[in-house]
């Protein structure tokens, strides 16, 4: 089943995406002048009246992480922008699976290619998220015509606000997690989790602190600090624009701001494939050469 999501010409209109990254067109950017005028993402969360329920930080994060399909192919258009009122687009290809009940030692396997710009289509990354030991990383690059094994930490998805940690998919075993105080984002309440990367996922961040939308395990809102301990980024979905594909809950806009860059990206979904049969062999280092 293939899935296609058309945004209406509405405040409310269709939206796109999560940290799993899903489905919908483009959407258009804050204009730069409202960004100084928005209240800052962590004043809209306020402290809850009353704590929902005895889960633990692990058993919340588990139910986010338990939310999202086996497997899909999407197709992903993000639209960057600066203060200064300058725009760019880039397209990608996702194509992911999990691997955790056909293989020990392998948890999951992402094939990103770009589609546009022109100088970057073909080009692409092929990640496996392994057990308890550092992911196995590659880039083709098709000006080069080679693959080569890489470390994506750091690495933007082409000149974006979101990294390759960002983009694909987490698993549970990555991180250590803490259930911190109930919060209210927007009039949603949320559970609230600090989440402490573990060393073999090499990630990025030193903490990031997520707030899940109680009803259907979606992040509404995720705070990133770098390992200075310093407040770096955010990632933001309406409540509002989160919607169901198949038994799956899925923000359809999201939006990453660089607090120190003053830069941000949304990042929204034009194509969605669902739970497709993929062999393992749409993952060999040959297909990452294929165009």
């Amino acid at each position: 089943m293939r899935a296609h999501f058309h945004r209406r010409p509405s405040a409310a209109g269709i939206a796109a995406l999560f940290a799993l990254l899903l489905a919908a067109a483009l959407v258009a950017p804050p204009h730069p002048a409202a960004w100084a005028a928005e209240t800052p993402a962590e004043t809209r969360a306020e402290d809850a009246t009353t704590p929902q329920s005895e889960l633990t930080g692990r058993e919340i994060y588990q139910c986010v992480l338990d939310n999202r399909f086996e497997s899909y192919v999407q197709h992903s258009k993000l639209l960057s922008g600066d203060r200064g009122g300058a725009t760019q687009i880039s397209k990608l290809r996702m194509t992911w699976k999990s691997f955790r009940e056909q293989e020990k030692r392998v948890l999951s396997r992402s094939l990103v290619k770009y589609l546009d710009p022109f100088d970057l289509r073909f080009s692409g990354y092929l990640i496996q998220n392994n057990a308890a030991r550092a992911n196995d990383q590659f880039v083709y690059l098709a000006a080069t015509r080679r693959v080569r094994r890489v470390n994506l930490r750091r690495e933007a998805v082409f000149g974006t606000d979101f990294t390759f940690e960002d983009v694909v998919p987490r698993e549970i075993e990555d991180g250590d997690y803490a259930r911190l105080p109930d919060k209210v984002i927007d009039g949603v309440p949320t559970y609230v989790v600090e989440v402490i990367p573990k060393d073999h996922a090499n990630s990025d961040y030193s903490k990031f602190v997520t707030h899940v939308e109680k009803e259907h395990c979606v992040p509404l809102l995720t705070l990133y600090w770098d390992e200075k301990e310093i407040e770096v980024k955010n990632l933001m979905a309406p409540a509002d624009k989160v919607q169901e594909l198949d038994g799956v809950w899925i923000p359809m806009e999201l939006t990453m701001r660089n607090l120190q860059l003053e830069t941000f990206t949304t990042l929204t979904i034009e194509d969605m494939e669902p739970n497709p049969k993929l062999p393992r062999k749409t993952f060999d280092l040959s297909r990452l050469e294929s165009h």
